[in-house]
């Protein structure tokens, strides 16, 4: 290695062009994470808050984000095989710590600690998104149930039989007033 640019002596201007392509690629997909962990964790606040409004607009930012990072994902795919293939990497599944490991010097560790802020930002988004989900469906039981106990409530239970009788049984109904007087 006669300088920083050059990894190996047969084709390094096509190692040198694929590192520079996915370690940038990698960077565009951590400033999306991060941009992504700032969105759901203002979904989280916008959900405890019920601002409703605000979340619509937020899930438009949301799946922006998530239609940036299937475009960078895929071009991360490419460059990884790419550099897999110049670096006797394995072509079916290119491992950026497999390729890490066979690229000497400050390139290797660069990519090693590109994987792991890469890595440490998809578990939370998806634990801060985990949370969401959760709060969401805790919200739709208590929005069911409320549902069903309006609903219980309105339906017209007979007391009286259509000859002016009562009827016997319980009488239901009713359930949102209080039978004190």
């Amino acid at each position: 290695m006669s300088n920083g640019t050059q990894i190996f002596s047969g084709s390094n201007a096509s190692i040198d062009s694929l590192y520079v392509e996915l370690s940038g690629c990698l960077d565009d997909l951590i400033k999306i994470y991060r941009s992504l962990l700032e969105v759901v964790r203002k979904e989280k606040e916008i959900l405890v808050e019920s601002r409703l409004d605000e979340l619509n607009e937020n899930n438009k930012a949301k799946d922006a984000l998530l239609v940036r990072i299937r475009t960078l994902e895929n071009s991360r795919m490419k460059f990884a095989r790419d550099l897999a293939v110049l670096t006797a990497s394995d072509v079916d599944q290119p491992r950026l710590l497999e390729i890490a490991a066979k690229l000497p010097g400050e390139r290797g560790d660069r990519l090693r600690n590109l994987h792991s802020v890469l890595e440490l930002l998809v578990r939370r988004v998806a634990d801060v998104n985990k949370a969401n989900e959760e709060l969401v469906q805790s919200a739709l039981r208590s929005i069911t149930g409320a549902m069903e106990a309006i609903k219980d409530g309105l339906n017209p239970k007979p007391t009286y039989e259509r000859k002016g009788a009562m009827a016997q049984g319980k009488a239901e109904g009713g359930a949102l007033v209080s039978r004190e007087a």
